[in-house]
């Protein structure tokens, strides 16, 4: 198994068959691929999964984002919770079938709370300056390395990370990487998938 994690995470501007399609070709490469379309319904996110699945994408290779039943009934990955979600013991209590649970946070307190809560990892960012957080300050390396300092469970950093950029992250802290437009706004997702793995495997030989 690779050391870093390479998570890819859809950006709700692609119909579900173009995303089937492309997921179908990069899922080799990837940790996981995160369903997050956040202006769709449930019932949407579940149908879509289906078209996924269907192209024959291992179930444990897909993540969904906020709906602890898909992910425990379809024996999903994972399930990406945001940060204002219920406590972490309430949604295992109800939902035991989930594999692994990953959280959003934007501080260091935040990240020490939900690895007290049982949390399989962090979500953290945004690193750098992003299309999807104009006018936001990023948080930046620095404040990487401060909550990688506060906790031992896995951070996956995400925000304006580019290839060039990895080796950077990793060595401030992180465990892995999430990527959304680097990745889905490609003129060839897989070639940009493996710009990104071969990033991760360099560092790792370091």
């Amino acid at each position: 198994m690779p050391k870093y994690e390479l998570h890819v995470i859809s950006n709700g501007k692609l119909g579900w068959t173009e995303l089937a399609a492309a997921a179908a070709k990069i899922h080799p490469y990837v940790t996981a691929i995160h369903i997050r379309e956040k202006t769709k319904s449930m019932d949407e996110n579940y149908i879509g999964l289906q078209f996924l699945l269907d192209k024959g994408i291992p179930a444990n290779r897909l993540y969904v984002n906020g709906y602890p039943w898909i992910a425990a009934a379809e024996k999903l990955g994972g399930l990406q919770l945001p940060g204002h979600t219920m406590p972490l013991p309430k949604i295992k209590g109800l939902y035991s079938g989930v594999r692994r649970i990953g959280i959003s946070v934007h501080s260091a307190e935040e990240a020490i709370l939900r690895e007290q809560e049982g949390a399989d990892y962090v979500l953290f960012g945004h690193i750098y300056e992003t299309k999807s957080k104009l006018g936001v300050m990023p948080r930046g390396l620095e404040e990487l390395r401060h909550v990688a300092d506060g906790v031992t469970l896995p951070i996956i950093a995400i925000g304006g990370i580019t290839p060039e950029r990895v080796s950077s992250v990793l060595e401030a802290g992180a465990s892995g990487i999430a990527v959304m437009s680097g990745i889905w706004e490609a003129v060839d997702p897989v070639e940009a998938v493996q710009a990104y793995v071969n990033q991760l495997k360099q560092t790792e030989m370091r």
